[in-house]
């Protein structure tokens, strides 16, 4: 009962369980002629039982010289794929609706050129969206690109890959699958016309929410990652010190604003989750301090990139179960 799964697996590649880098080796390839290479054999055929029937020799020489370019093309498709080497795959994350780019580097381990190198998601059509071609130079490493449209928020899984080739006269077709476990993180599309961001009194009563202080500078500390940007003391690291942070008085602090899901005031939780999303970059916009709070997570209000995608993050896979 345990032989087929397997057997399955090592044919198709069903589930994502190849690691990373992955060289694609003899046992991994299939080949098989191409359309091209099944009508160039009806054309040897004919032309042998023609050679037949006519007792011409030069036809036997032409047709027996065709039939070793024939077989010469088998080895060369197959010699252009074997020792291809998958290094990595990467995602970049981006909104519902957009384009989603998986970045793809590959090399090879036999000091050799391959060309023609296809890449392509299974079980989608081929197109600018799902495939892309790419030349492997035996020196160095090289990079593509595979762009998948997002259509809902969360994780969006690559899935298996098809790795073909049907170098140098496209007569044989030969292919590999790859199916590596990577996925995409999609964020709530934001709100197109969402109110102002939502902002709590200020400890000194101006209700201003902008990170830039107009109170005293009551010291600094060692800049840490996800600091925003305008509390870098720039004059210090300007006479060439180390990144500081500029700390001001408690009687100075900025308001902070409290974004969760009861504050958007909605009913579906796609839209309120799309106005965190735009209240998210709202902030970020204007330089002001904010932290959200689910149900199941409460982030901080460091601001800067970093706070922006981990809020991101919580957005896009929250109420969603892991894959």
């Amino acid at each position: 009962m345990l032989i087929a799964p397997k057997l399955h697996q090592r044919l198709f590649r069903s589930r994502p369980d190849d690691p990373l880098p992955l060289t694609i080796e003899h046992q991994r390839i299939y080949i098989l002629p191409t359309a091209r290479g099944c009508a160039f054999l009806g054309a040897l055929l004919l032309m042998l039982v023609a050679s037949v029937n006519y007792a011409l020799s030069l036809g036997y020489a032409l047709c027996f010289l065709l039939t070793g370019l024939f077989a010469a093309c088998l080895l060369h498709t197959y010699r252009n794929m074997a020792g291809v080497r998958v290094v990595s795959i990467n995602a970049k994350p981006n909104f519902v609706g957009s384009d989603v780019v998986f970045d793809i580097t590959l090399d090879e381990s036999r000091g050799s050129d391959r060309h023609a190198i296809n890449i392509q998601r299974s079980g989608v059509t081929q197109d600018k969206a799902s495939s892309t071609v790419i030349k492997i130079n035996g020196d160095t490493a090289s990079s593509t690109s595979l762009v998948v449209t997002s259509k809902e928020r969360g994780k969006l899984p690559l899935g298996r890959l098809t790795v073909a080739s049907c170098w140098p006269l496209g007569l044989w077709r030969s292919w590999s699958y790859l199916h590596h476990r990577v996925s995409a993180i999609v964020w709530p599309e934001p709100e197109a016309d969402a109110p102002p961001l939502p902002t709590a009194p200020s400890s000194s009563g101006t209700g201003s929410q902008q990170r830039n202080h107009e109170g005293d500078v009551a010291g600094v500390r060692e800049w840490q990652a996800g600091d925003a940007p305008s509390r870098i003391a720039w004059k210090r690291a300007a006479r060439g010190g180390e990144l500081q942070v500029l700390l001001v008085e408690a009687a100075t602090q900025p308001a902070i604003a409290t974004l969760d899901l009861t504050q958007t005031r909605l009913g579906s939780l796609e839209a309120q989750l799309s106005r965190l999303t735009a209240w998210v970059l709202q902030a970020e916009h204007q330089n002001a301090n904010y932290h959200l709070h689910l149900p199941d997570t409460t982030l901080g209000d460091n601001g800067g990139p970093a706070q922006r995608q981990r809020c991101l993050d919580a957005l896009a896979l929250h109420g969603l179960s892991p894959l």
